[in-house]
């Protein structure tokens, strides 16, 4: 983690700190009180058949569509990658991903694809491990994910019941 917070602060980006006990799932975080300004996000890492990888990034309180996340980036059906994916695409395991992980995408396999709901608001994830989240801009996300050769997608990723 000392490594991530580094590198934002060697890119300028300011960002505020919390540790807390370990998320690893929506259900983890419902007992954790969170005192950091921004949208609480989740990050769904899913692939098609054809192996083409996606990170999504929304509201944690939502649920996703994967039907119209599909049609977003241009794939067949998705599914969740397992474990092993996560190790060998994004260097991370489960409950720890994040936006900040594609740093580990160096050949950019992985699109990714934002809620968005984060156009200029503050975003909480985690710094690459999940005892601790970190507040910061949605644009110096982005700018973080341009760093590393990596371009987004916008869009609605929710259910149609949940808009």
């Amino acid at each position: 983690m000392e490594e991530i917070l580094q590198t934002l602060t060697d890119l300028n980006i300011p960002f505020e700190i919390q540790e807390h006990k370990a998320i690893f799932s929506e259900k983890d975080a419902e007992d954790v009180v969170i005192n950091l300004p921004g949208i609480d996000v989740k990050n769904l890492f899913v692939k098609d058949k054809n192996n083409n990888y996606g990170l999504v990034s929304m509201n944690l309180h939502k649920r996703a569509d994967l039907k119209k996340i599909a049609a977003l980036f241009g794939y067949s059906r998705l599914s969740f990658c397992n474990p092993d994916e996560l190790k060998k695409y994004l260097d991370i395991t489960p409950g720890s991903v994040s936006p900040l992980c594609i740093k580990a995408d160096s050949e950019c396999r992985v699109k990714l694809f934002f809620d968005e709901n984060f156009t200029g608001q503050k975003v909480i994830i985690h710094p690459l491990r999940n005892t601790a989240s970190i507040s910061l801009e949605f644009s110096d996300l982005c700018r973080f994910a341009e760093k590393y050769g990596h371009s987004w997608i916008l869009g609605n990723v929710y259910k149609e019941e949940e808009n």
